[in-house]
């Protein structure tokens, strides 16, 4: 039921900004909806997340409802954040906190961080290392690009990666990585 309310707010807030391409709208449920659920089985059980670049609330939002114990969103823009604390409160989910600002300016220690669409690796892991707890994991859909991502990643960051298939789009990957520690320079 929260499911498909969320829906109906993030298609009706389509119309007036554009959270979603026009053409993953007609699509919402597998594209979005389960993308973004199947998220929840790669994490410890009621760990506390944090999604950056929160936009429509992919997965965020879809990840509270599910029952993610705690959800804090970070999105930059001020129009999106709006639409996030509309939906927080119309689907009565008293554990997500929205923060309207930049992940490098936000302090908290966080279990799980996902990003959806957000930057590349290397520039995800310099903006938010320091949030995840020793022993966190990230929990990334990167799409068909994964491997080259990883790989372009490991060139400054090391850690424990696997990849593993997207149950909703067989050629696209998520990235699990726990550990993950800047390089040291050479020379």
């Amino acid at each position: 039921m929260q499911l498909q309310h969320f829906v109906e707010l993030l298609l009706a807030e389509n119309e007036r900004q554009n959270l979603i391409s026009k053409g993953s709208a007609d699509a919402v449920w597998k594209r979005h909806i389960d993308d973004s659920l199947q998220l929840l089985d790669l994490a410890p059980a009621g760990a506390n997340w944090l999604d950056i670049g929160s936009g429509p609330g992919l997965p965020g939002i879809v990840l509270a409802i599910a029952g993610a114990r705690n959800v804090t969103l970070v999105e930059p823009r001020r129009l999106r954040t709006d639409f996030l604390e509309r939906c927080r409160d119309a689907l009565g989910l008293d554990n997500v906190t929205v923060i309207t600002g930049k992940v490098e300016q936000i302090n908290g220690n966080y279990e799980v961080i996902t990003a959806r669409a957000v930057a590349s690796l290397d520039r995800l892991f310099a903006m938010a290392a320091p949030l995840l707890l020793p022993g966190g994991r990230w929990v990334l859909p990167k799409g068909r690009s994964a491997e080259k991502e990883l790989e372009e990643a490991r060139v400054t960051w090391h850690g424990e990666f696997r990849l593993v298939p997207s149950r909703t789009d067989p050629d696209a990957r998520i990235l699990l990585a726990q550990g993950v520690r800047r390089r040291a320079r050479r020379g």
